[in-house]
C-alpha cells in the first residue's frame, strides 16, 4: 500500500554443526536491534535435539520506492501501530555492521 520492500543489506553466518539429509530443523528468526535505517536480524538453525547447527546476522531495511529512499525504523514501527524502542547494539552486533558498512564501501568502489 505504502509502495515499500523490505531489502536485505548483508548477512554473516557461522555453521557450526551439520545438518544431514532429512534431519529435522527449524530456523528461529528474530529482529534483534535498529540504528537508523539499519534492522540487525538473527536466524538460528537448531537441531531436533536443541542444538544449532548455524548461525546467521542479517542487516537489512525498508524502502521506500516512491520516496526513493530507506525508512527509519523507528518509521517503520510507528506504521505498524506500534511502539518500541531499540536495545544498544552487542560487541559483536556492532563489529558486524561496522564490518558490513566497510564491506559495502569497498564494492561501491570496486
Amino acid at each position: 500500500r505504502n509502495g515499500w520492500a523490505p531489502m536485505i543489506g548483508g548477512l554473516q553466518v557461522t555453521y557450526v554443526r551439520e545438518i544431514r539429509l532429512w534431519r529435522r530443523f527449524e530456523v528461529v528468526s528474530s529482529i534483534e536491534t535498529w540504528e537508523g535505517t539499519s534492522v540487525i536480524g538473527r536466524h538460528r538453525f537448531v537441531l531436533d535435539n536443541g542444538e544449532t547447527a548455524a548461525l546467521i546476522l542479517t542487516t537489512g531495511g525498508v524502502y521506500d520506492r516512491r520516496g526513493g529512499r530507506f525508512l527509519g525504523i523507528d518509521e517503520v514501527v510507528a506504521a505498524l501501530g506500534r511502539s518500541a524502542q531499540p536495545r544498544p547494539p552487542t560487541e559483536a552486533e556492532r563489529a558486524f555492521m561496522v564490518s558490513h558498512r566497510n564491506l559495502r564501501e569497498q564494492a561501491k568502489r570496486a
